[in-house]
């Protein structure tokens, strides 16, 4: 019996009858009409597999992809944008330099370095003024060479080398001791050194050999050797002079060697209880013009005394090496050793053993540092990383070797070796990895910075014990009152 249901409602619009509704017309009864309920059952279920949703996360995951791709690609395939780096230097001749600039600038196309050899006069001031008070950007340096020992007057204006940069250089391992005192505050370096100088002996050789004398090792050798080598006339004035030492005006780097002594010494200027120590290292310098009489103040300035074979031993700079060059004369034969040591031992004598003396030398160096206010910092360290490679070192030097007499001296221990087989670099480097350093480096032209201002208040020390013939009381508070001010004043 049929049941007819009158709806108010219309009839339901079917868009996508259900399988089964197939059946209806169907004359099916039994087990084929069981089989076709299957079939379709089966078709039905294709057509659910085909709304998984496991499609419908991979299709969002497909876009995302392609819209990520749209995004990514134009900057994984956009040029680096161009960046100029500008580098102060000092010294070093634009040929040698511009020689290694190059070839960094080939493998690096996006990087320019515009190099400067700048002047020494007021060096100093005017960088300090540029990084302080800043100017356009083309008159301001984003790398630029200092002296090691201006470290307390731009630490604030220098950006600490990235410790990646640091190890990728070596600068713990393969560099000198010295640099770790020097330009390393706290856990960070201040710069990157790319060369390396001191303070070495040279001396005149025919002199010696004619005198049957050895180089000295140590100071009483020294001093020995250069009363034997001093020559008069008969009007008592020096022909040839023993040893460049004890005065300020005549003396090149007599700061250097008057630091060199305190350094073998143990001697910290600053610190109030070394006052007697220094006041010994005093007394003794002057000795060399007040009693020893090896040198005195009617002489030429000891390079060009050296330089024209009327001085037995001179105190000097690798880079002095270029002045005795060009300005020697009558075929003068001299050759280059370590500074003497002092005494360990009360008892001193000439067959006294190097294992009596100490091995305390003396270090003068300019090092390469970055702007802290520089937009190009990470540029800045990946050129000084390539400068101070030991591929780069090695080149540099070869180039500079072609105008100059060698270049400049290798920073880095591993080295060494190739600076002992050059007669006029292995005197140098032998006390390298024993080297000091204080605030009385010679020819910085720091203009009445650190150095300047230091040797001033020694210098005139040194005036007043040879002008009241010894070192007195007023001597010494007048030089530790004046150590004092610069402590305060720089820091240090």
């Amino acid at each position: 019996m049929e049941i007819e249901l009158n709806s108010p409602l219309p009839a339901r619009k079917v868009e996508n009858p259900s399988p089964l509704d197939k059946l209806g017309d169907l004359p099916l009864t039994g087990e084929a009409k069981q089989n076709s309920i299957n079939d379709i059952g089966e078709e039905n279920k294709k057509t659910i597999k085909k709304f998984d949703p496991k499609f419908i996360i991979f299709g969002i995951i497909g876009i995302l992809v392609v819209v990520l791709l749209v995004i990514l690609i134009p900057k994984l395939t956009k040029k680096p944008e161009k960046v100029t780096l500008n580098y102060w230097g000092m010294w070093e001749n634009e040929a040698v330099i511009n020689a290694a600039i190059a070839e960094y600038e080939a493998k690096n196309p996006n990087v320019t370095i515009k190099y400067t050899k700048k002047s020494q006069e007021n060096y100093r001031t005017v960088l300090q003024s540029r990084l302080m008070n800043g100017a356009s950007e083309d008159e301001v340096p984003d790398i630029f060479r200092i002296h090691q020992s201006w470290m307390p007057m731009f630490s604030d204006l220098l950006a600490p080398v990235p410790a990646a940069t640091a190890k990728t250089i070596g600068l713990d391992d393969d560099f000198f001791e010295v640099y770790k005192k020097t330009i390393k505050s706290r856990s960070n370096y201040l710069a990157v050194p790319i060369m390396y100088d001191g303070l070495a002996l040279f001396y005149n050789k025919d002199l010696l050999n004619s005198a049957g004398i050895n180089p000295p090792r140590s100071w009483w050798e020294l001093e020995s050797a250069a009363k034997k080598l001093t020559v008069r006339d008969e009007n008592d004035r020096i022909l040839v002079a023993g040893a460049a030492l004890g005065l300020t005006d005549n003396v090149d780097h007599w700061s250097d060697i008057l630091g060199l002594m305190l350094q073998q010494g143990g001697v910290d200027p600053t610190d109030s209880a070394a006052t007697k120590k220094m006041s010994d290292v005093l007394t003794y310098y002057t000795l060399f013009f007040s009693k020893h009489k090896v040198w005195d103040d009617t002489l030429p300035y000891s390079t060009k005394a050296f330089a024209e074979g009327k001085l037995a031993f001179y105190f000097g700079p690798s880079w002095r090496v270029f002045d005795i060059e060009e300005m020697k004369k009558n075929g003068l034969n001299y050759e280059i050793t370590s500074v003497p040591q002092l005494s360990t031992s009360e008892n001193v004598s000439l067959d006294s053993t190097d294992a009596n003396l100490t091995n305390v030398h003396w270090a003068s160096f300019w090092v390469e540092a970055v702007n802290a206010k520089s937009s190009k910092q990470k540029e800045a360290w990946k050129f000084l990383e390539y400068l101070a490679s030991k591929e780069s070192l090695e080149k540099m030097f070869t180039a500079a070797s072609q105008i100059r007499t060698f270049g400049e001296i290798y920073p880095r221990v591993s080295m060494i070796n190739e600076m002992e087989t050059n007669p006029k670099t292995k005197g140098f480097v032998k006390g390298a990895e024993n080297a000091s350093s204080w605030y009385l480096c010679s020819r910085t032209f720091d203009s009445d910075g650190i150095n300047e201002e230091m040797a001033r208040y020694f210098g005139n020390a040194i005036n007043e014990t040879i002008a009241k013939g010894a070192v007195d009381e007023a001597v010494m508070t007048n030089l530790t009152n004046g150590i004092k001010q610069l402590k305060e004043k720089y820091k240090i």
